[in-house]
């Protein structure tokens, strides 16, 4: 955790009307920290690229002339604190950028099974259908562990975070203005639900408003921050998607939703389709598609759990009571599937011939089992075999 001279320190030069990101980190790179970069000589600052005499006397002036107390205030009367890289917290999605923002804005909490998301993303002027399509798929995805993403506006955006929550999953809006700002009015009480079971994210100061030149910057960072981006309803130029395009430029994953053809709002995501985006048709086709980079971070996770475990028992008995508050809120599906598994291990072959495939078909069957993976219910082993997990 930063103590309060570092905050000052990365704020004082973050602030500073000429610092782009590139320009931080080219002073980042070369000096380590913010402490660093505001004691050094001018000319070594002058000498970096993007940097010249001139800018490089207003970095080193930076103490004197931006005002970082009035900065600090409206966090604290906001509840919002500042996250740099050199947080942990910071989320793990954006570590991988070439140029991650230098410090984020946050209500809230983000945790580091928030690296498991989906950007749900689309019209504000979205339609009955649209609505109740991003709700499904909200819905679906948070219950099974992963945390949704969006943009915090009237609409699709809305819609999406308000069906997270009532799966009581968790959800992070990424807002294009600071956080100061009441943006759009009619969510201000979404906002505050929001904090309390996610996070309000923005890397704008405090009382930016919402100007359009930010909405593109805003759109980016969901993307990044979420391994899969979907477009549930998208006119031909808009946010959404820029998002999308976003996601497909970080290496994300595109989903898009098939929409009314006699509908300006379903012409881009319609075209997103043609484009190469893969069609869905249901959230499970989702879980199916991030699979492998889900199963990745689900290996990593039981490898931290297990170092934990080994110097802190306690740590062990936290998580078998969490467990047990998981295995408790399972499906009626799940639950069928973890009693197949519970008194002998199963492999998948066998979980398909015992199960109705009326009810439960074979891709249905691979997106619960991946589901209760991610819940940490139960574990694959070599050949799909599958067992319960220790809760």
């Amino acid at each position: 955790m930063m103590d309060q001279q570092e905050i000052v320190a990365w704020l004082q030069l973050r602030l500073l009307p000429e610092m782009s990101r590139v320009r931080f980190y080219a002073l980042i790179d070369h000096f380590q920290t913010p402490e660093f970069v505001l004691g050094a000589g001018a000319a070594e600052i002058a000498a970096l690229r993007g940097f010249d005499k001139v800018l490089a006397r207003k970095v080193l002036e930076a103490p004197k002339t931006v005002e970082v107390e009035s900065e600090l205030e409206l966090m604290e009367k906001h509840g919002a604190r500042l996250l740099t890289l050199e947080c942990d917290e910071y989320p793990d999605n954006l570590r991988v950028l070439s140029f991650p923002p230098p410090v984020l804005y946050v209500r809230g909490a983000i945790q580091q099974q928030d690296r498991f998301s989906v950007a749900i993303v689309g019209s504000r002027n979205a339609t009955t259908y649209g609505r109740a399509a991003a709700q499904q798929f909200a819905t679906r995805l948070a219950s099974v562990g992963l945390t949704i993403i969006s943009g915090f506006a009237r609409g699709i955006d809305a819609a999406a975070h308000q069906a997270a929550l009532a799966m009581q999953g968790r959800t992070i809006a990424v807002l294009g203005c600071g956080l100061a700002v009441n943006y759009p009015t009619e969510n201000f009480a979404l906002g505050n639900q929001i904090a309390e079971s996610g996070a309000l994210v923005s890397e704008y100061p405090m009382q930016t408003s919402p100007d359009r030149f930010n909405f593109p910057e805003r759109n980016h960072l969901i993307a990044a921050m979420s391994l899969g981006t979907l477009v549930v309803e998208a006119a031909e130029k808009s946010g959404a998607l820029i998002t999308a395009n976003d996601a497909l430029e970080e290496g994300r994953f595109v989903f898009a939703l098939p929409g009314d053809i006699t509908r300006q709002n379903s012409r881009g995501s319609n075209a997103l389709i043609q484009a190469g985006a893969r069609l869905v048709q249901s959230p499970d086709e989702i879980v199916l598609e991030m699979r492998d980079q889900l199963r990745e971070g689900l290996r990593e996770d039981k490898e931290s759990s297990e170092d934990l475990d080994r110097e802190n028992t306690a740590s062990n008995v936290r998580s078998i009571g969490a467990g047990a508050n998981i295995v408790a809120s399972l499906s009626a599906e799940e639950q069928e599937i973890v009693d197949m598994i519970r008194h002998e291990p199963q492999y998948f072959d066998v979980l398909a011939s015992r199960v109705d495939p009326a009810k439960i078909p074979v891709q249905r069957l691979s997106a619960i089992l991946l589901a209760l993976e991610l819940k940490q219910v139960i574990r694959q082993q070599p050949g799909r075999l599958y067992v319960i997990a220790s809760i």
